[in-house]
């Protein structure tokens, strides 16, 4: 049997890595995107908030690999963006399921993402 399982990912334009919680899998879309906003909080963090997230910036991809969210260091659009996705694939019945790092808190910027990207979900 197989479900479908979601992970977060985010994506360091600076250091141009990835990065995400190592076997983090989830049961909904939801969880995902908590994640992947906890994994933004991170990376505002690293970087002393001086990345300009574009909150207007167009949904790519599919509801296997959507990418949501950009943001630029110190807002410069030459350079190799910061990124927010979720990945959604099938699972065996062995993949272990993570809880979210649940943040109190959500910006308004953040819930209305949050909420735009689960309408594509749905």
């Amino acid at each position: 049997m197989t479900d479908t399982v979601y992970q977060a990912k985010a994506g360091d334009g600076f250091k141009r890595t990835g990065l995400k919680r190592t076997n983090s899998f989830f049961n909904t879309p939801q969880e995902a995107i908590v994640e992947a906003l906890a994994l933004k909080k991170k990376m505002d963090t690293i970087y002393n908030n001086e990345i300009e997230w574009d909150y207007n910036c167009k949904i790519t991809g599919s509801v296997e690999k959507m990418s949501f969210l950009r943001g630029y260091l110190g807002g410069d659009r030459k350079t190799k963006p910061f990124y927010l996705q979720i990945v959604s694939f099938d699972s065996k019945d062995n993949t272990k399921l993570s809880s979210t790092t649940v943040s109190k808190k959500m910006n308004s910027n953040d819930e209305k993402i949050f909420n735009k990207v689960i309408k594509l979900f749905n």
